[in-house]
Parts: C-alpha cells; structure tokens; sequence
C-alpha cells in the first residue's frame, strides 16, 4: 500500500535573491523559509543547481526540525533556465521511491504547461495525478510520456544516432521542434525516458559530459483481438469489418505512434479498453452516457466498431519494447575508422548487456 504525501510545492530560484514559494496543495500555508531550506540541501550534494532528481533528508537540528526533522523531501529541479522546484513533502517514516516517477512526470507537466497552477481544481488535478501513477502498470507509464511529441523526436533523434551528448540531444531536438522549448522541459523528458529504461544517462569522467545511451526501441501497434473468433460468431459482420480495416492499417500504421498513446495513457479509456478485451462485444444501451462518447471517440480511431447496436473490439492497441538492433549496425559502422568513438560505442554496448541481463 503506498501512503499519500502531505502536500506538494512548487518553488522558484530568483538570481541575486532568496528561492520563493509558487504554490502548495493540499497544504497551503508553508513557511517559504521551508523553501530556502529545501534548496540549500540541494545545494549541499552538488556545487550548483543542476536539473535533475533529488531526495532530500531534513536534518534534525535546523530550523524547522519539530515538524520535519528525519522527514523526505523528494523533488526536482528544472535547471537554471526555469528555476523551477517541484517538490513532495512526505510524512514521517514514508519511503521516497514510489513517488520518483509521479513526481518527474508532473514536473514535466508543468514545465510544458509554463505556468503554475491557480485554481482549486487545476491543484487538485495535478494532485491526483501523482496518487494515481505510482499506481498505473509500466505500459501506461511509458504510454503516457509518448502522448508528448516532444517525446517521440527525441527517440527518432536516438534512433539515429544511438549515443549522444545531452547538449547535443538538446539542440538537435530544438531544431526538429516546430515550437520553441526551453533545455530544462528537454533535459527533463531524457530523465523520463531513462528511468523507464528506454535510455541511460551516464557522465563521462574523462570528457567531462553526460551522455545518453539508447537501450530499446519501441513500437505502439493495433493486434488482432484475442476474442476474435468469438466476436466474428456472435456479429456475422464483424469479420469482414475486421479484413477491411485490417488491410487499410497495413498501409498507415505508422500513424499510430501519436495515435495508440493517448489510448493506453488515458487510464478512464484504457480501462474500457481493458473491459473490451474480457467481453469483446457491448450493448451499446447498455452503456452510461460517458461510457457512449468514450466509444464515439474510440470508433473514430478504429478501436471499436458498432454493428447493429453491438460495440465490437475492433483492434487492441498495446506496444512493444525491441533491441535497438539496427541502431548498434549503423553506428558500429560508424565507428570503424574512429578510435576515440570506438571506445565510446564499446561503453555503450557494455551499458547494453548490463541492462538486458538486469531484465531476465
């Protein structure tokens, strides 16, 4: 069972001046000399603020130590373009870990949004969010980051190139992206991305850089429902609703790399999606009147069908991690009459097998 935090904060670094507090929720009334505390504990574990993850243990002979003394802060630092901390305040004796990924991906939320939130219910939505992913199984985890755009270029970029520096992960993503964005909200996605496994970042002593190292691939794809066979004899029309929408996806499925992550990672309609997989076909009167416009939304994606009256599962949506095989060819061929990158690919093919072997 994982215990609910006590509140959330958000703080902001000022140049020439003291950290401020944004906002709190559901605890509103911090002192922001909390803040100014938070921040000089980053400070300690590194010689500036750097972007990235942070857990924090508030000693027991400060200022605040009655009411936080051995408690964890766990936050997240946007880096010095933003300035931005995001933070949860946990309650005594309440371990950090399942919190790390719900508090990154918020994080990032806000980064993207480029404002703090102001009403209630904007708080209390945010608030949500971070109870519930602890929660959500690695697939809609993983989902849920691809509903970004910013997200699928910097894979398409890794996909390519296999090994690059974070600074040059930033720029080459800059120039694909239509719309400007800061290095903190890039920065933070490549975090994203490698805490569920799909890079790893690692500094180099000897350059003196963070590199990023692919680790696997992935595809979001439609397969053919297990129930099939029982759909196609309950609704006679549903076979050839199935080859005729199965011979038109061969063609564009490529399109569903946008498409199959806001159905996994919307956990309302990927839990009807869940249901059709066990029934496969649905009364259409039998449904609420949110369960009939989820299905007016997946009809319009392909997901179901409605066939005299019948919801029929049309295509299950789901996704598939692979070995980056055809990353490693392209950039060992690459690597051939370069010395100084050969020993970097040979890092990246070692940072490749510890993983896989972590996997089985």
């Amino acid at each position: 069972m994982i215990n609910i935090p006590e509140t959330l904060f958000i703080g902001q670094w000022i140049a020439r001046g003291a950290p401020r507090l944004l906002g709190a929720y559901p605890v509103k009334e911090l002192d922001y000399n909390l803040v100014i505390d938070i921040f000089g504990l980053i400070l300690r574990e590194e010689e500036e603020p750097r972007e990235g993850f942070y857990i924090v243990q508030y000693p027991k002979d400060a200022i605040f130590s009655d009411v936080y003394g051995g408690r964890y802060f766990v936050c997240y630092f946007s880096g010095m373009e933003l300035r931005q901390l995001v933070g949860l305040i946990l309650n005594a004796g309440e371990h950090p870990d399942p919190f790390r990924g719900a508090l990154v991906r918020s994080a990032l939320r806000l980064f993207r949004r480029g404002e703090v939130p102001t009403t209630d219910d904007e708080w209390s939505g945010l608030w949500n969010q971070i109870l519930s992913y602890p929660k959500l199984p690695l697939e809609q985890r993983i989902a849920d980051i691809f509903r970004d755009v910013e997200t699928r270029v910097i894979l398409s970029i890794m996909l390519e190139e296999g090994i690059l520096t974070i600074d040059d992960l930033v720029r080459r993503t800059r120039e694909r992206l239509a719309t400007p964005v800061t290095r903190d909200l890039i920065v933070s996605y490549i975090y994203v991305l490698s805490a569920l496994g799909i890079f790893e970042v690692r500094y180099d002593e000897k350059a003196l850089i963070e590199r990023v190292y692919l680790l696997s691939d992935i595809v979001f794809y439609r397969r053919k429902p297990e129930k099939y066979k029982e759909i196609a004899t309950k609704i006679p029309e549903y076979k050839e609703a199935y080859n005729e929408f199965a011979s038109e996806y061969v063609a564009a499925w490529e399109a569903d790399s946008s498409v199959i992550p806001e159905v996994i990672g919307n956990p309302e309609m990927y839990s009807f999606v869940e249901r059709l997989r066990r029934e496969g076909v649905m009364n259409v009167e039998d449904l609420s009147e949110e369960e009939k416009k989820m299905v007016e939304k997946l009809s319009d994606i392909k997901i179901v069908k409605i066939i005299g009256g019948k919801v029929c599962f049309l295509s299950d949506p789901t996704f598939k991690l692979l070995f980056p095989r055809w990353t490693i060819r392209d950039v060992l061929s690459k690597a051939k009459d370069n010395e100084e990158f050969r020993d970097i690919v040979v890092t990246w093919l070692n940072i490749l097998r510890e993983a896989y072997l972590r996997k089985r």
